[in-house]
């Protein structure tokens, strides 16, 4: 799974706007604004959002469009698409918004906007925010799935997606869509289609993880639409995850590594941290440990069974973001002392904030028809032999596609996207989903594309220091519409904080 909402939420505000999704412009109830049509089908009207700050509302303008579920017969069933616009703080307004896709896939544009639209204030000045519902998401008809008990920890510990919760869940959402109508070409041809009912001739996209994804999907569909695109943590369409995870996962938490080695303070507080990481592994492959959690909303002490998949999965999650990496080799050398509690902690942290979010029905029916059917038999397998992430996403993801209806896709759709539209691409060094390669590869066929690697980076970028130019750098990008003569120099002093050395101290008291 490439990010769920509140991870795009944590992007968002540490990296500044450095996750992305769809947006789009408002108009002003029956005359012309930034672009739009006066005979624009869609009426947007006043609306307050919670802001990104508790207790803060944001004044913006909220609508439906409605599509046919079945764009092809164009009969029966129509999905309303939530759309929300945050307005354009200045008086200078330009005509092209800036489209938000989020990752994913299963994440909520709206539900995201107040975070975006804070990182994107300068981007904001001159153009409207647009935030659109993917079809099976948010407000757009949600393919929500329960896969978790929250009473019982120990149901977050088992597999990722529990099969009798898969079953259950197809049974409810076939009462009211049909499961193979949530695939990403669909949705970006809607996205057209609210551009067009929005009066926009030209828009720009900002895309993050799976909003990549969609965003190279909607360049092969409309491209003539597009004057440019932000891409962070590039997500192929031939991506076909999970099947790389492991190797990408290993490259990462080797780096990380490295760079304790490479500092000094970690390095005296953690000198054996490579033999710790074997020996974690090793001990995991032998079978599962115990350790004892607190409950996250009871407080009660809870004692569950870790397994080595799971102490992957959590390892794989804290190497998402910077700030979170660099507490591993605290968690890692914590754990190679028998104590498992961090590690178990984080695991089911991950579980209830990432896999239990977002609406998962429309996860199943991307991924079971884009991704998992077109992986060979046994290159997957091999692919984890040796690794610390193991197989054991793979195996599992690939159980649940057995139960959930398979789209059809259209021909070509894994081909590389290529199309002259101006484009910067950011990567971090250190992504453990959507590596740097990934980028490279994308920008062969981007010609007016920059590729900028991110120094510490992970999936996202917070925990880093200097990320106010990755800001202005989106922001400036935006503004020109091209990547020429884009100032970069500032991206070398991006720096991490250091790393976590020991737990917080808890005070008692008398």
């Amino acid at each position: 799974m490439f990010t769920h909402r509140r991870f795009a939420i944590a992007c968002a505000l540490a990296c500044g706007a450095a996750f992305f999704a769809l947006a789009g412009s408002s108009q002003e109830k029956g005359a012309r604004h930034a672009g739009v049509a006066p005979n624009a089908s869609v009426t947007l009207e006043p609306c307050e959002m919670p802001g990104a700050r508790e207790g803060v509302k944001e004044q913006a303008r909220c609508g439906t469009y409605e599509v046919f579920e079945n764009r092809a017969t164009k009969r029966g069933r129509k999905i309303a698409l939530k759309i929300v616009v945050f307005p354009a703080t200045g008086r200078d307004k330009a005509a092209d918004p800036l489209f938000y896709i989020p990752g994913g896939p299963g994440s909520s544009a709206t539900e995201d906007a107040p975070y975006i639209a804070q990182g994107y204030a300068k981007i904001r000045e001159r153009r409207d925010l647009v935030f659109v519902d993917q079809r099976g998401t948010g407000g757009s008809n949600p393919l929500n799935c329960e896969l978790f008990n929250p009473a019982d920890l120990s149901s977050y510990l088992g597999f990722y997606f529990p099969l009798d919760a898969v079953r259950k869940c197809r049974e409810q959402l076939e009462q009211k869509a049909d499961l193979k109508l949530y695939t990403t070409h669909l949705a970006m041809d809607d996205l057209d289609e609210v551009r067009a009912a929005l009066g926009y001739e030209q828009i720009n996209i900002s895309g993050g993880s799976y909003g990549t994804r969609a965003t190279q999907d909607y360049l092969k569909r409309h491209h003539g639409h597009v004057r440019a695109v932000v891409l962070q943590g590039i997500s192929p369409t031939g991506q076909l995850m999970p099947r790389d995870f492991p190797q990408h996962t290993e490259r990462a938490l080797g780096g990380i590594v490295d760079e304790c080695a490479a500092d000094a303070d970690c390095r005296a507080a953690f000198p054996d941290l490579r033999a710790e990481v074997k020996a974690v592994l090793e001990r995991l492959l032998r079978g599962a440990v115990a350790a004892e959690v607190k409950h996250p909303q009871t407080g009660v002490a809870t004692r569950v069974e870790l397994t080595r998949d799971l102490v992957g999965e959590a390892i794989r999650y804290m190497l998402y973001q910077s700030g979170a990496a660099s507490r591993i080799p605290l968690f890692i050398h914590t754990a190679a002392q028998g104590n498992y509690t961090p590690l178990a902690e984080s695991a089911i942290f991950y579980r209830r904030q990432i896999v239990a979010t977002g609406s998962n029905g429309m996860y199943l029916s991307v991924t079971c028809a884009e991704d998992l059917p077109w992986i060979e038999p046994g290159v997957g397998e091999r692919n984890a032999t040796n690794t610390f992430l193991g197989d054991y996403r793979l195996r599992q993801q690939r159980a649940a596609c057995a139960l959930w209806p398979r789209a059809r896709i259209p021909k070509g759709y894994a081909e590389p996207t290529r199309a002259d539209v101006p484009a910067l691409i950011l990567t971090g060094q250190w992504d453990p989903v959507t590596p740097p390669v990934y980028g490279d590869t994308a920008a062969k066929y981007l010609p007016n594309s920059l590729h900028l690697v991110v120094p510490h980076g992970g999936h996202g970028f917070g925990g880093l220091d200097g990320l106010d130019c990755i800001q202005n750098l989106t922001a400036d990008f935006i503004s020109r519409g091209t990547t020429r003569g884009l100032d970069t120099s500032c991206v070398k002093n991006i720096r991490r904080r250091g790393f976590q050395l020991k737990f917080a101290e808890t005070k008692k008291t008398t």
